[in-house]
């Protein structure tokens, strides 16, 4: 009696392993990877078949977004990929698009903060300042240094924009900084704010031509939407083509409305409160 009850629950296992992998499975949506190729199985569930991540194990999908940035994958091109697995025992669910992004070195507040005020360009104080750095974005190696290449003041009436750049080019992108400071004296008041403004854009020629595409139409961009206590992220497709810091429409492919956004780094974009929805 015992070996036959060891024998039942042998076979119950390898029946239950084998009907696993012949289940029906959705690839995620969203996936973050941390080595620089992506593979097939990287999109896969945690409850996919043990035979079906090795087989997807061994699809590379190329190379993996750099660190802090992302990569958007069609449903044409996963599709192309799932051909190429060996046995279609597993139903396999394609999303219209997947998002794949790469971890990497957080850059800190007060790494931001340091170079604000060490920066010959601000000469402010902005020590005190609270930061916000855009969604996911990160370094490719830890703790780089950083440098101020745009200032210029916010709509509000004690915020500044700040566009930041890794010394060495390899290490990050540029990417924009949200500044609030909460005692307006703190950077010299309302007027100070417009000649530190309007001399920055003197001397650096904002948005000039030379500044790179950072998103474009028909490449897939991440829209980040965040507020007290959430944070959601939905691949938008752009209008037009877009560099740090401007504004410009995105147009969900799902539901075909068009959003008001702000370039914040490589592939990302963010909603801006202080406009309104667009239709098309």
């Amino acid at each position: 009696m015992k070996y036959f009850l060891i024998c039942v629950w042998i076979l119950t296992f390898l029946s239950a392993d084998g009907q696993a992998e012949g289940l029906r499975i959705r690839l995620l949506a969203e996936v973050t990877v941390q080595t620089g190729t992506v593979h097939l199985s990287d999109l896969l569930p945690a409850d996919a078949g043990v035979q079906l991540k090795a087989a997807a194990g061994k699809i590379s999908l190329g190379r993996a977004p750099q660190a802090g940035s992302l990569r958007v994958f069609t449903g044409s091109d996963l599709r192309s990929a799932i051909a190429e697995i060996p046995f279609g025992a597993t139903e396999i669910d394609i999303p219209k698009q997947v998002v794949v992004m790469r971890w990497g070195w957080p850059i800190g507040a007060e790494a931001v903060r340091r170079t604000l005020s060490e920066s010959k360009v601000s000469r402010m104080d902005f020590s005190q300042a609270r930061v916000r750095l855009p969604a996911n974005f990160s370094a490719a190696v830890p703790d780089p240094q950083l440098e101020l290449t745009e200032l210029r003041p916010s709509a509000g009436d004690c915020g500044w924009l700040a566009q930041m750049r890794c010394r060495k080019r390899r290490a990050c992108a540029s990417f924009l900084v949200e500044i609030a400071v909460s005692d307006p004296a703190l950077v010299g008041g309302t007027r100070a704010r417009a000649l530190a403004g309007a001399s920055f854009r003197k001397q650096m020629n904002l948005r000039s031509a030379s500044e790179p595409v950072l998103v474009q139409p028909g490449r897939m961009a991440l829209l980040v939407i965040e507020g007290d206590g959430f944070r959601i992220t939905q691949p938008v497709m752009p209008l037009k083509p877009g560099r740090l810091g401007e504004l410009l429409r995105v147009s969900d492919p799902l539901t075909h409305r068009a959003l008001i956004a702000r370039v914040s780094g490589e592939g990302i974009v963010r909603l801006d409160a202080t406009r309104k929805e667009e239709t098309q």
